[in-house]
């Protein structure tokens, strides 16, 4: 599923599932097709790897609990 957050860039993010474990991937979608956003991450010392820019949220359980949580932070009006 796809969330555009950006009307300009039709930019946003995809919720994934991939062997139970659920993800928020940055993608993009100017037309019918989502393009995934990559980025390239150090992996070691002089290492790197290009990878779907992501969060993990864990199992079904996990990624609902840590989104209510995002929810109730955005809110309750707190400043960062």
């Amino acid at each position: 599923m796809f969330i555009e957050t950006n009307t300009k860039y039709h930019s946003g993010f995809e919720i994934q599932e991939y062997e139970g474990k659920f993800s928020l991937v940055s993608a993009r979608k100017p037309d019918n097709k989502v393009y995934i956003v990559w980025g390239e991450i150090e992996i070691g010392k002089d290492k790197t790897k290009k990878m779907p820019v992501r969060v993990d949220l864990g199992s079904k359980e996990q990624a609902i609990s840590a989104l209510k949580q995002a929810i109730a932070f955005l809110s309750s009006g707190s400043p960062f």
